[in-house]
């Protein structure tokens, strides 16, 4: 059976070696060409080459001068009438085309540079792409395009070509209710007068696509859906996978089908395939019947070109390293197209050796490298004893790509060794497709490949540990401006911006905690050794409290491009991306997400052809791919540089290498941890006010410290302390009592406020370590080390050895006792090491600068103020606190508790009601637990009659929707193109296609009234295409926008495009470009959108409810070029030439009188 011979030796399906798509394959003369997408490289992004073969087996490829554009897809030539050769190709939605005087170039571009034979559209409701010819028996040429014809009313494109081979004189489309799942690749034949058109249907990235006909008596239709459709499929076993994209080669009376299949084993994306053919098959009534895909191919159309033994031909093969049992020495060995042997890693260079099994004369060497269109260096060795070896050919120099690289010589040797040294492209493993050793030079095809300048390539050699974040020396509670490098990169991580992270103790852990605004980014760039393929490891130690669909840790490219081109690790949600971003198919979640609020280490690793997630030194997911990292910039950590994706959690640790970690290494490195030197952190900062029974602990020997008696989290002299009461105490127990041993050296450091006649006892085990504080009602440090046998007890940076007393307590558990009076702590510290006098002064000048002025009284800056009946805003003054990352909590007094700490000072309160009355107060605190009083309290009322309310009303019908179209309605206007605009029952329908918001002028509709000053405008979408079924059909999109006047560049839009899984998107349009952010909702999208003007700052916020609103990705949005009159309205947009529709209600425009 077919399915079990993929592996075979002389297999002829792949027909050529390489990653190569789309093939269109011609014969003219005596000679075959394959014209074909250059595939493997992440999208079909060239160069342009062709294969040329005269006996369909001996394949030899060369380049072509045309085209040298971004993206090749699809290339087909055709002899037009005047005897000239015609070259089409695709990019994006565009066919080109060019002529020459051979099949081969050099190529002339049949119109101005940039200028396509046909544009998107040219047929209606034909998207444009994949354009193959068709020569009719009287001499008329045809030709046919189309993608994604799966769409209602969608289709194929055909035209009937002029002579001059540019131009049309009739122009069709076949509907896909002829051609039915029609998708794509369109090629057209003829046998016995039936018109056979075949056609893929499916998605070429997967297993879906497939083959399909239909049949008609005219080239140009109508077209009759052909029976027993597909005709040829993904197979059984999966070793013929996604076989389409087809053509079809006439040999007298035979047909064979030639089309491209994913690899084996299979690339993730499908971007790796290759071209294959078989033998089609009719019965008496022209039906094509199904093809079974074989491995074996078709094998010689003609005489053997080579007809000579290949002597390396299934012999004993070993070689430096193997990556798997997929790419094992004998498959370069075996004449298969579809097998290669790779080595181990992309790392250095790497040796093949065969034993011909004999001595034999050695005249040429034929490399089938795996890519052909990237040089290889490399160095072939010859051998009679394996043992004593010579050269035979040194192409450590090459810079010379092609398919075969032939090396000619004259030796004797029974062994012979490829030693694969460098590749162009870097990060490439080493790897042959076929390695064919003959006792002749007979064969020597011509190959025109070009010949490169020669440049080292060593600056792609990688280096190891490149980045090494540890934060063991950062003060607790400091913010961190800069963090030292330990890698060998070396530099400094500098914090950007206002928002810096913090370092704090968490869960046992020195970390540094992201606010999702805070970025680190480093003072040198990613080094060349990160481009490409090259590979890479994140290894990170990190804590998410909750976790969003994307939270980049770090990146070292600039965000956008071209696809997988950029690479970021993280720790989301978004099972497309929440893991790593390559941008495109290649971006990767996790397969089990690793639990929110709990310490992970995270590796994600990539060796050049898999990149692999652990999680606590366990593989979480693997996948295989190809990458093309590009743009290096310097590493960011936090999020990306455009805002996006910021990371809120804790970070305790992060490396970078330029080389891939094995399993066993990232195993080991989880069971080692990270070291910590602090056993006990307690800080009452992040405490909730109240009455406090167990007090948890950030230190190593985690737990929680027990608070026995009257104790509370109250304010004290501006600090947020734990108070405890007269007799009260705190107990080490369980777990921290085993971990934390005073028998053996510590530092115990407290910052405390003893009451005026009050006493505070401190214990450390038994033998005498014990002291006490006398209150005198200001804030005191209290350090006691022990170390070398002595106890020693600092108070203020002072010694005190008068504060050392007999420790009497019978009770081991007790750490503080307070009696007499009160005692205010706002934090506990132990470190596993004694400090001497010197450090213990160092610390308590750190702490000295740390406290606040305990008279300090919060205020606003904003004073509260109904902005709607429904919302309230109010913003803080910044206080003058040691601390600069400060955390803000509003409070109105009918809050019932549910306040919470809030890092903006500015604050919308979307919780009150219309005709209301409210009292609103705000204190702040800072990164050291230093808090201001409460400000003095401020009322504000949400009475409606505050407020000019302008609510979506009337009725209108519009059809093809015109400027008045919206006439006795509450709009005051409408732009753009509609197919039918219509108001009824308080619903505003929008229907339109062909319609854009990108500055096009092809605008589409917006239903708008004029708006000056500030305000707030609201909408609900209430329906729109696809939102019953959740099926996306393309880019509809639609949502509320404000624009300027007579500028349909000048902007912003808070929208909705479910489809690939964007959800509520903003944009925001000027001068300098279109920035678009999403939240990744897809069909769970906020319904009710909103847009505030405050100033020139708008704020786009959307909600499930209409009452409890949210800021979007992008938010807010500084605007100065947009004047104080806007236009505010409702917008809807297609991107494309189907129709879609939105529907709006519950429009209303909120101003302040």
């Amino acid at each position: 059976m077919a399915q079990s011979q993929h592996l075979a030796k002389g297999q002829h399906n792949p027909i050529i070696p390489g990653y190569f798509a789309d093939p269109t394959v011609k014969k003219f003369g005596d000679t075959y060409y394959i014209y074909a997408t250059t595939d493997g490289n992440g999208g079909g992004f060239g160069p342009s080459q062709v294969w040329t073969s005269k006996d369909f087996v001996n394949w030899v490829m060369q380049d072509m001068n045309w085209p040298t554009t971004h993206y090749y897809w699809a290339p087909d030539v055709t002899q037009g009438p005047d005897g000239k050769y015609y070259l089409y190709y695709c990019q994006p939605v565009e066919i080109f085309g060019a002529s020459s005087a051979t099949p081969v170039g050099p190529w002339t571009s049949l119109l101005a540079p940039g200028k396509p034979i046909v544009s998107n559209f040219m047929v209606p409701k034909v998207i444009t792409l994949d354009g193959q010819t068709f020569k009719d028996d009287d001499g008329k040429y045809y030709m046919y395009w189309g993608t994604w014809g799966i769409y209602p009313g969608h289709g194929c494109g055909v035209g009937l070509l002029n002579d001059d081979m540019k131009s049309f004189s009739k122009l069709a489309q076949i509907p896909n209710t002829d051609a039915k799942d029609f998708f794509e690749a369109p090629f057209v034949f003829k046998r016995k007068n039936i018109y056979y058109l075949t056609y893929s249907s499916g998605y070429c990235e997967d297993g879906t696509y497939r083959v399909q006909y239909a049949t008609a008596s005219n080239p140009m239709g109508p077209f009759k859906y052909g029976p027993d459709n597909p005709i040829l499929a993904t197979n059984g076993d999966g070793t013929v996978h996604g076989p389409g994209h087809q053509s079809v080669l006439q040999q007298g009376d035979d047909f064979y089908l030639v089309y491209h299949r994913h690899n084996n084993p299979h690339n993730d994306g499908g971007y790796h395939r290759q071209v294959a053919a078989d033998k089609m098959i009719f019965d008496e009534k022209g039906n094509i019947l199904k093809l079974v895909p074989t491995h074996s191919g078709i094998g010689y159309l003609a005489k053997n070109v080579n007809p000579h033994p290949d002597l390396a031909l299934g012999k004993a093969a070993i070689a430096s390293s193997t990556y798997d049992q997929d790419f094992k020495p004998e498959f370069a060995f075996d004449d298969n197209n579809g097998t290669l042997w790779k080595a181990k890693s992309n790392i250095g260079p790497a040796w093949l050796q065969i034993d011909l099994g004999k001595v034999y004369d050695v005249k040429s060497v034929h490399t089938q490298f795996e890519y052909a269109t990237w040089y290889y260096q490399y160095k072939i060795e010859y051998s009679l004893d394996g043992q004593t070896w010579a050269l035979y050919v040194d192409r450590s120099k090459n810079t010379k790509h092609g398919s075969p690289m032939i090396d000619f010589g004259n030796v004797k040797a029974r062994y012979l060794r490829t030693t694969i040294l460098r590749t162009e492209y870097p990060g490439l493993n080493k790897a042959i497709w076929n390695m064919k050793v003959f006792d002749h030079a007979d064969y020597n095809p011509v190959m025109h490949t070009s010949i490169k300048k020669w440049e080292s390539l060593q600056r792609f050699e990688p280096k190891g540990l490149l980045v090494d974040l540890n934060f063991d020396h950062l003060r607790i509670g400091s913010i961190a401006a800069h963090v030292q490098n330990n890698g060998k990169l070396a530099g400094v991580f500098s914090a950007m911006g206002a928002n810096k992270p913090i370092t704090s103790m968490i869960g046992g852990k020195k970390a540094l905690v992201f606010s999702g605004t805070a970025r680190l980014s480093s003072s040198f760039r990613a080094p060349s050794s990160m481009l490409g393929n090259s590979s890479y490891s994140v290894s990170m130690w990190v804590l998410n409290p909750e976790i969003d669909k994307e939270e980049t840790i770090v990146s070292w490219t600039g965000k956008g491009g071209v696809n997988l081109s950029n690479a970021a690790v993280g720790y989301g949600n978004s099972k497309s991306a929440g893991a790593a971003t390559h941008l495109g198919w290649a971006d990767l979640g996790y397969r089990n997400l690793p639990k929110a609020n709990e310490w992970h280490l995270i590796t994600m690793v990539f060796d050049g052809t898999m990149e692999r997630i652990y999680v606590d030194g366990k593989l979480d997911r693997a996948e295989r791919r190809m990458l093309f990292v590009n743009n290096l910039t310097r590493f960011l950590v936090g999020g990306n540089d455009d805002g996006t994706s910021g990371f809120s959690g804790a970070l305790a640790s992060l490396k970078i290498y330029d080389v891939p970690l094995t399993g066993t290494e990232i195993k080991a490195a989880y069971t080692k941890g990270i070291t910590n030197h602090v056993v006990l952190y307690a800080d009452t900062k992040k405490l909730e006010y109240g009455d406090l029974t167990n007090w948890p602990n950030n230190g190593t020997a985690l737990g929680e410290l027990t608070c026995k008696g009257n104790t509370e989290v109250a304010d004290v002299n501006g600090k947020i302390t734990t108070i405890l009461a007269n007799g009260s105490k705190i107990l080490l127990e369980g777990r921290m009592r085993k971990e934390i041993d005073f028998s053996r050296p510590f530092t115990a450091v407290f910052s405390l406020l003893p009451a005026v006649g009050s006493k505070t006892d401190l214990f450390f085990g038994k033998r005498n370590k014990a002291a006490r504080i006398e209150g005198n009602g200001k804030w005191q440090q209290l350090i006691c080390s022990f170390s070398k046998g002595k106890f020693q007890v600092f108070i203020n940076g002072k010694p005190a050895s008068y504060a050392m007393v007999r420790n009497n307590q019978r009770d081991q558990r007790i750490l503080i006792e307070s009696s007499g009076g009160t005692t205010a702590i706002s934090s506990i510290t132990i470190y596993n090491y004694g400090l001497d006098h010197r450090n213990c002064l160092k610390e308590f000048n750190f702490w000295k600068q740390t406290l606040g002025n305990v008279s300090l009284k919060a205020s606003f800056t904003s004073k509260p103020s109904a902005v709607t009946p429904t919302m309230v805003y109010l913003a803080a003054d910044k206080p003058e606190l040691p601390g600069n990352d400060l955390e803000y909590l509003f409070k109105n007094d009918k809050d019932k508790g549910h306040a919470k700490w809030l890092r903006s000072s500015d604050y919308f309160d979307f919780s009150v009601f219309p005709q209301s009355s409210y009292s609103y107060t705000v204190k702040i605190r800072d990164n050291f637990g230093n808090v201001t009083q409460t400000s003095l309290p401020f009322a504000v009322t949400t009475d409606s009659s505050q407020f000019i309310i302008k609510k979506q009303a009337g009725s209108a019908r519009s059809v093809p929707a015109a400027k008045n179209g919206l006439t006795g309605t509450s709009w005051e206007g409408l732009l753009g193109n509609a197919d039918t605009v219509t108001q009824h029952s308080g619903i505003l329908k929008m229907v339109s296609h062909h319609t854009f918001w990108d500055g096009s002028e092809a605008t589409g509709p917006f239903a708008y009234n004029y708006v000056e000053g500030d305000f707030i405008a609201e909408v609900m979408l209430s329906d729109m295409l696809g939102l019953k079924e959740k099926k996306a059909y393309g880019a509809n999109e639609a949502g509320i926008m404000v624009k300027a006047l007579a500028n349909g560049r000048m902007l912003l839009q808070n929208g909705i495009m479910p489809g690939w899984g964007i959800g509520n998107i903003v944009t925001n349009l000027d001068n300098g470009g279109r920035k678009q952010t999403n939240n990744l909702s897809g069909w769970a999208f906020y319904k009710h959108l909103q847009i505030q003007r405050a100033g020139n700052t708008f704020f786009m916020r959307g909600s499930s409810d209409g009452k409890a609103w949210v800021d979007l990705p992008g938010s807010p949005v500084k605007r100065d070029d947009l004047g104080n009159g806007l236009q505010v309205g409702v917008y809807h947009a297609t991107y494309g030439d189907a129709s879609g529709y939105a529907s709006f209600s519950d429009f209303k425009i909120i101003q302040q009188k």
